[in-house]
């Protein structure tokens, strides 16, 4: 695991301590899945203490969803920027897959288990509503048949972005996410198309 800069889901003001656990803690939760992790990989890994976890996390259950809700916020940025459509939230998630598969397919693999977990104002975020407003705008505009249930294409569209970080993550992806954009828009297009 190694990084040219930090990631987003890591702050420069954090210690050194802090830095590799969670580093190690996103690196093995993306991996594994919260219960296949014990407080002891996570030391293993970062290089440091038990205690040197506990001393910024309660718990490896707290430190999952401080990663979770920092992962989402950002995941829900990309997909509600004021500016989105749907071809731009596509391809924006596809460079947040990019510079850090291990984030966005840890949120999306973990979204019941840490849901219900998330402040108001972060609930109030909801990917599956905020891709079903996007498909709503590209059916007014005539960009995606209007008799597709945009929920339903809503959870497809988040789904095909899901697998596509698990397989940037597990290195199964031949290229770069970012490479995949004309693919999915085709994706997208055969099944939604207008």
């Amino acid at each position: 695991m190694t990084y040219e800069a930090l990631p987003y889901f890591v702050s420069e003001n954090d210690p050194p301590a802090k830095q590799s656990i969670l580093l190690s803690a996103m690196d093995l939760f993306a991996t594994r899945g919260v219960d296949g992790v014990t407080i002891r990989d996570i030391a293993a890994q970062s290089g440091y203490s038990n205690p040197a976890m506990f001393k910024h996390f309660k718990t490896k259950d707290d430190l999952a969803r401080t990663l979770f809700e920092t992962c989402y916020r950002r995941l829900a940025f990309v997909i509600q920027s004021p500016t989105a459509n749907l071809r731009t939230a596509i391809t924006g998630a596809l460079a947040l897959i990019e510079t850090s598969p291990e984030s966005v397919h840890f949120v999306l693999e973990n979204l019941r288990r840490f849901w219900r977990a998330l402040p108001e104002d972060v609930r109030a975020l909801g990917l599956l509503g905020a891709m079903r407003r996007l498909i709503e705008r590209a059916q007014a505009n005539g960009e995606v048949r209007a008799e597709i249930k945009a929920q339903l294409a809503a959870a497809l569209v988040l789904g095909i972005l899901a697998q596509i970080a698990r397989m940037a993550h597990f290195g199964e992806l031949p290229g770069r996410p970012s490479e995949l954009a004309d693919d999915v828009f085709n994706l997208i297009d055969r099944g939604l198309g207008a």
